[in-house]
């Protein structure tokens, strides 16, 4: 397992969270970029970086397990629809990204994850 993929995408979710909750766009950008790059060197795992990425799913920070959902969602379905259903219900921003990420995924626009 690339542990170091595993602990840019956690340290990038954070401060993609972080970013998201203090209005900061341009740390947004750059926090994408690096979890999409993370995630780029765990899809070669020979699972895709889902056992990496289930792991992601429980962490305690919000949007750590929205992504890790998010980029869960064609190799685990259920278990990310749970995870994003869960953050979901909360009243934060990342909470409405959960939802929306769950509406896209279930009207078949988000395949390429």
């Amino acid at each position: 397992m690339n542990e170091t993929a595993i602990e840019s995408y956690l340290k990038a979710a954070v401060d993609h969270g972080r970013a998201t909750r203090t209005g900061d766009p341009d740390a947004c950008n750059e926090a994408h970029d690096r979890i999409m790059g993370a995630l780029a060197v765990l899809r070669k795992l020979p699972d895709r970086g889902e056992a990496p990425l289930v792991h992601l799913a429980s962490h305690i920070d919000e949007s750590v397990r929205t992504w890790a959902a998010t980029h869960l969602l064609p190799l685990n379905e259920p278990l990310a629809c749970k995870v994003l259903e869960d953050v979901a219900t909360g009243a934060s921003i990342v909470a409405f990204g959960a939802r929306v990420v769950l509406r896209e995924w279930r009207s078949g626009h988000l395949r390429d994850l």
